[in-house]
């Protein structure tokens, strides 16, 4: 064996069943080379060996989140924060202080404000951030990115209509500024395309930042086609690996031919789209109406027709196609043409995806169970619904009992993966794992290994990258989380309070806690 260039001793955990613990890793050119005893490990080691000694210190697989929107993240996080205001002034104020910093015509995009939670329990109306500046376009997005109200400079800017759906209008017909599925995506494109003409990389590198300072290593991006091909291109100035899952709309002329002939690298190209809205916009497609809204149902993005036409495209082109279904109207309908299009034209180990699934049917798992689906979901919605309180005003005590049923799904054996969805969460493996162990329905809580998988090696399977990355192993990537605890040794109801200490990408330190506290 080829003596290592690097030597990492600590608290290993490996996530290989057969050999689930070890003392030490050797690394050699970004690749594990022998996982073992210190002995073992440093038997071959040269003078110029790198040794790094991490005492007690827990290393596991590099954390991967396997849903993010790493673009409209980072431009989130040069727009104004609004996460963590509690009244509509506290968020005008702060949108004014951006306005007298920021040249005249140009945008002011505010993030991650949650009208459930400020005082007044609504947005700030457009005339309100209308006589804050006329001249800058401003929008306010929901933190789940499915509803935002717009000033009047930027609805005009983004071209909407009192006519087009999903814009909102008041008894007399006149916009109110308020838009929402499925208008609301041409808001966030609007949005962002000031950043991606004068601070894409900029954007990217403050996400990047903020995910290896918790651990992660891989984020799988949900990107339209123009912002992947720049990731790909950037990646090496990116301290994260970034796996390109390509989002898009059914309407899009010739999408599918465009991604195929882009040159997207990997095993399987993955292209993302939407089926519907979300249940805090009350456009989360139910079977019966919302608790708190006895009129509304939600919608449906496609018919049964043009989803099964799109998905039966992108399965026999050979891609990975990941659908966004919240809740159990939706899910029914994609596990319905999931169903149909692999009795069609059957294929093994397809991969395919459901992003979400917070509300499904018993029947919907046992059928995703049988018909190989894997899912994409995110515990961190747990605590953003104020631990699944307003999952429950909004569907009631019935469908409560479906929230989020990770012991039920892993039960039927199904490769489940976890993520952040962000910027609708913030980037937290951890908190995600803590969530998993802590979930509210006791019945649905699962085991400490299961919820570390779902953040590693479920992670690499599911962008069919199990190969490289999700274990530590020789042959595979050297990509590390570093914790300050041993989460075996931490009371489930504390996990969330273990520090991510260093992470290591391809043997290389990117972030350490005590160089960037």
């Amino acid at each position: 064996m080829n003596s290592p260039d690097l030597v990492i001793k600590g608290n290993v955990i490996t996530m290989v069943n057969d050999k689930p613990r070890a003392k030490a890793i050797g690394v050699k050119d970004g690749r594990i080379v022998v996982v073992g005893a210190i002995n073992e490990v440093e038997k071959d080691i040269s003078e110029t060996t790198r040794i790094l000694d991490l005492k007690e210190k827990t290393i596991l697989p590099g954390f991967i989140d396997s849903h993010t929107h790493l673009t409209a993240t980072g431009v989130a996080r040069l727009g104004v924060d609004l996460s963590s205001v509690t009244s509509v002034n506290e968020a005008m104020e702060r949108i004014r202080e951006r306005v007298h910093v920021t040249p005249a015509g140009k945008g002011i995009q505010c993030w991650e404000f949650d009208s459930f939670k400020v005082k007044e329990s609504r947005f700030p109306s457009r005339e309100e951030l209308d006589a804050i500046s006329e001249e800058h376009p401003i929008s306010v997005q929901h933190y789940d990115l499915h509803f935002a109200m717009l000033n009047s400079a930027a609805f005009k800017l983004a071209g909407y209509t009192a006519e087009e759906e999903g814009v909102v209008t008041d008894s007399g017909g006149r916009p109110t500024g308020l838009v929402e599925d499925p208008a609301i995506f041409k808001s966030v494109r609007m949005m962002g395309e000031e950043i991606r003409k004068e601070g894409h990389m900029e954007a990217l590198l403050a996400v990047a930042k903020e995910a290896v300072k918790v651990g992660i290593t891989t984020v799988h991006a949900k990107e339209p086609l123009d912002d992947a091909l720049f990731i790909i291109k950037n990646q090496d100035q990116i301290p994260v690996r970034a796996k390109p899952l390509i989002m898009g709309s059914i309407e899009e002329d010739g999408l599918l031919d465009k991604v195929l002939s882009s040159g997207i690298p990997g095993e399987r190209i993955c292209i993302a789209i939407v089926s519907d809205g979300s249940i805090e916009g009350h456009t989360g497609a139910l079977f019966e109406p919302y608790s708190d809204d006895l009129d509304s149902i939600g919608m449906l993005y496609y018919s049964d027709d043009e989803l099964h036409g799109f998905v039966e495209k992108a399965h026999r082109a050979g891609m990975q196609v990941s659908i966004h279904a919240e809740t159990d109207r939706s899910v029914e309908q994609v596990i319905s043409v999931y169903e149909k299009v692999l009795a069609e034209y059957p294929r093994t180990d397809h991969r395919h995806r459901i992003e979400h699934f917070e509300f499904p049917l018993g029947e919907h798992i046992t059928r995703a169970a049988g018909a190989g689906v894997a899912l994409g979901m995110q515990p961190a919605f747990l605590s953003i619904n104020e631990n699944a309180e307003n999952y429950r005003k909004l569907l009631g005590e019935l469908r409560m009992r479906r929230c989020h049923p990770y012991r039920s799904i892993l039960d039927q054996g199904i490769l489940v993966s976890g993520g952040s969805d962000s910027p609708v969460t913030r980037l937290n493996p951890l908190k995600g794992i803590h969530n998993c162990l802590t979930h509210p329905l006791e019945e649905q809580r699962i085991e400490l290994y299961e919820a570390l998988k779902m953040f590693t090696i479920n992670g690499a399977k599911i962008g069919f990258e199990e190969k490289t990355k999700g274990s530590i192993e020789p042959g595979k990537l050297a990509d590390f989380t570093v914790l300050s605890k041993d989460p075996h040794r931490v009371p489930y109801d504390q996990m969330n309070r273990i520090e991510v200490e260093m992470t290591i990408v391809g043997g290389k330190i990117v972030y350490e806690k005590d160089m960037m506290a």
